[in-house]
């Protein structure tokens, strides 16, 4: 550990440890994401996004281009729906593959992704929500999102709608997430869905 920037101090205690952990995992946060059109990608589980864009098909979804997130490396593909407020997106990132997500967006630009992961084990910042659903199609993704819409209060929504409502949205994440830094349970929580990554390989 002293390797990582630990000194001997810091191991003294597991509040010490905990501190230093965080003041690691928070100085590696960027400070700001920027989305770039790009025209292709290799995507690291294909079967697994055929299926996302069939099924995004059959729900009546309009694929668009593809963005690549920098600098964390994750890439985004938008899928713009006839449902007012509702945008799908198939992503495929390091940590956690390919996976789909539909976001519903109110008039006042809070959003709300439901995406088919398994818990992250992390706190999310208000008002923008995160909703981990578990393994379940687009489809049921899309049925979330309606249930929670209100006809009333959602923004219509086109490509460059789209990019810029979840650019600002990761990156006001991600200066929250600077600010509050991480707990003790979320560090647990991180390094145990390390671990089942590994073993996943």
């Amino acid at each position: 550990m002293l390797k990582l920037g630990f000194s001997a101090d810091d191991l003294i205690s597991k509040q010490g440890i905990f501190r230093k952990w965080n003041d690691i995992l928070v100085a590696k946060i960027p400070e700001k994401v920027s989305f770039v059109q790009t025209q292709s990608h290799s995507w690291s589980n294909p079967s697994k996004y055929e299926g996302a864009k069939a099924a995004f098909e059959a729900l009546g979804f309009q694929q668009s281009n593809m963005f690549l997130a920098s600098p964390q490396k994750w890439v985004v593909e938008f899928w713009l729906s006839h449902e007012p407020g509702l945008t799908g997106k198939i992503i495929d990132s390091s940590t956690r593959g390919v996976y789909s997500e539909v976001t519903l967006t109110n008039i006042d630009g809070s959003a709300c992704s439901f995406e088919n992961t398994e818990s992250c084990g992390l706190r999310h910042r208000e008002p923008d929500q995160w909703v981990h659903c578990g393994l379940i199609s687009p489809a049921g993704l899309v049925d979330r999102a309606l249930q929670q819409r209100e006809s009333n209060n959602v923004m219509p929504m086109d490509l460059a709608m789209a990019v810029s409502t979840y650019e600002r949205s990761v990156n006001e994440h991600l200066a929250w997430r600077r600010n509050v830094g991480f707990n003790a349970v979320e560090m647990k929580n991180m390094f145990e869905n390390a671990k089942k990554r590994r073993r996943a390989k």
